[in-house]
């Protein structure tokens, strides 16, 4: 009894079974206690957490984490260009040995040739646009507005005669189809394989290059002794899809856009990198050199075709009021205008009509046969009962024109044409002066390039040009117009070949093909334009097209002269 209220006393004491159990509490309770346990009330649990969204200072925990990684990608990325740009510093240098090594000979001028027909292939558009185009017009008879059809290409069919024109296109195709040949067998640019770090090839061309020149002259035994040629850090490109996965477009599409990426990055460099300010020179030299250069060129031969027009103008006869009964004209007719004629009963045989104009004529029962015209037009004129067999006036020759009972039978295809009395001989030849007249400009430019340096020659070869256009005022005459044109080009080449020159050295390997693709592209525009403005004022005013190309050349010459000299430069 004693021992049993002692136990009621002291709850907490031991029993008797040896295990201490405390007070007996509530399961639940317990579990509670234990989960609570060392938190307290203001932490909660993230609510999204449980739904696998990160609770926001995790995310600016990873943040914070991932910040040094990219700045050490950055200054990783700074660092490789470093060295890049570095290590093309010291491929230049090697690079300047390594040709001198290889000597200058028969491979120099064996390029020199391959990229002759390639500037020839460049330049002779200029030509066929001008001068082949207006005979092929003529030559296939078509009206204003059937000239378009020129633009989708030349009919080499049997229906035409091959005249001069169509010989004049085939010999401007031949240095194209010569180069485009003869460059599949020309190597790879050695410093360009180098840039891509290809070593092996670019060893392998250097040494054809040695082992050619030696061989002409006549050291065949030199040994080519360079062994190992710097080659720069390459940076991350895209990586491309192996034959062995992906589809055929897939890696078609791959090859765009690395090439795509390759020549954007290029272009960026040139227009906002380091060379913006170059680029931007050189842009407005190229373009005022191109519309003046171009313009002129093509303004020449209009000018003195225009001259000739005015001459043969002031010889034409007129006629007005004739009446002609039963005659039989089978000679030439040429520069005359017939004004309120009347022709009876009368035959046009074997003949040829040179720049005639009948207007306001009436033509009775007359016979055509076997008729030629050059720039012969009826302008409302009546014709009446009147045949017209195998000859060449086609619908648009007659203007408000009103036929009764009249015939056509069996029209001439093609158009005469005649070189010699239409004077189209002498605009080939004229365009063939203007070219033969850049030869003393290319030699002296090339002996002197490196003597006065790349921009005195540019301003001073554009300001003569300059002072050469103000002489253009003087010229009235067609052989004027020649000596003119000729002492321009042979001055305005030098700039060109300066030009040239300066672009290629001003940028390196790897931008050096986008810049000079960049500013041809800019060239091209400059000529079309040049091309439309000066012949659009030709036989109404010569001030605005000699005013211009002198201003343009001025203005081009002296914004030269801000480039940087890179005469003593090393090629990079």
């Amino acid at each position: 009894m004693d021992d049993y209220k002692y136990q009621d006393n002291y709850e907490g004491y031991a029993p008797s079974d040896g295990y201490y159990r405390g007070n007996e509490s509530n399961p639940e309770e317990d579990a509670q206690s234990d989960v609570t346990e060392g938190h307290d009330e203001e932490d909660e649990i993230y609510e999204g957490e449980y739904q696998g969204i990160p609770h926001p200072d995790d995310v600016k925990a990873k943040q914070a984490k991932k910040a040094p990684s990219r700045a050490d990608g950055l200054r990783g990325q700074a660092d490789l260009l470093a060295e890049r740009m570095e290590d093309e510093e010291q491929l230049a240098h090697q690079y300047e040995t390594i040709i001198d090594e290889c000597g200058h000979g028969r491979f120099q001028w064996i390029l020199f040739f391959v990229l002759g027909l390639a500037l020839m292939a460049d330049g002779v558009e200029v030509f066929v646009v001008s001068f082949a185009l207006p005979s092929a017009e003529k030559d296939m008879c078509l009206s204003s507005s059937k000239k378009g059809m020129l633009g989708w290409g030349f009919s080499m069919g049997t229906h035409y005669h091959f005249h001069s024109w169509r010989v004049f296109v085939i010999v401007c195709v031949l240095p194209c189809a010569v180069s485009m040949v003869a460059l599949r067998f020309m190597p790879e640019s050695p410093r360009f394989l180098l840039e891509m770090g290809k070593h092996d090839e670019a060893w392998m061309i250097l040494k054809q290059v040695h082992d050619t020149n030696m061989r002409a002259k006549g050291t065949p035994e030199k040994v080519f002794t360079v062994s190992n040629i710097k080659t720069p850090k390459q940076m991350d490109e895209f990586i491309e899809i192996q034959s062995s996965t992906g589809t055929w477009y897939q890696r078609w599409l791959v090859r765009f856009k690395t090439t795509f990426k390759q020549v954007w990055d290029n272009a960026l460099y040139c227009v906002l990198g380091p060379y913006r300010m170059n680029t931007l020179i050189l842009a407005v030299v190229w373009f005022s050199m191109a519309l003046s250069y171009y313009g002129l060129t093509v303004w020449f031969p209009d000018m003195i075709r225009y001259y000739q027009d005015e001459e043969y103008k002031s010889k034409m006869k007129v006629f007005f009021g004739e009446h002609v009964y039963g005659a039989t004209i089978n000679f030439t007719m040429e520069n005359q205008i017939h004004q309120h004629g009347k022709l009876v009963n009368d035959k046009f045989t074997k003949m040829y009509f040179k720049h005639v104009l009948f207007e306001d004529t009436f033509f009775d029962e007359c016979y055509f046969e076997d008729v030629t015209s050059t720039d012969t037009y009826f302008k409302n004129c009546t014709i009446e009962s009147t045949i017209f067999y195998n000859t060449d006036l086609y619908e648009h020759k007659f203007i408000n024109c009103r036929f009764i009972n009249s015939t056509f039978l069996e029209q001439k295809e093609g158009c005469h044409m005649d070189f010699e009395q239409d004077n189209d001989f002498l605009i080939y030849l004229v365009s063939f002066l203007g070219s033969l007249s850049v030869l003393p400009g290319n030699i002296i430019s090339a002996l002197l390039m490196d003597r006065i340096g790349r921009l005195k020659m540019i301003g001073g070869s554009m300001l003569i040009s300059a002072v050469c256009c103000f002489f253009l005022f003087f010229g009235n005459s067609e052989s004027a117009m020649i000596g003119w044109q000729c002492l321009f080009c042979g001055t305005s080449i030098a700039a060109w070949n300066a030009l040239d020159v300066i672009t290629v050295e001003l940028y390196p390997t790897n931008q050096r093909a986008t810049a000079f693709g960049i500013l041809n592209g800019l060239c091209k525009f400059g000529a079309i334009l040049g091309n439309t403005i000066f012949a659009s004022f030709v036989g109404i005013t010569k001030v605005v097209p000699i005013l211009l190309a002198a201003t343009s050349l001025v203005g081009g010459g002296l914004i030269a002269l801000r480039l940087p000299e890179t005469r003593e430069q090393v090629l990079m």
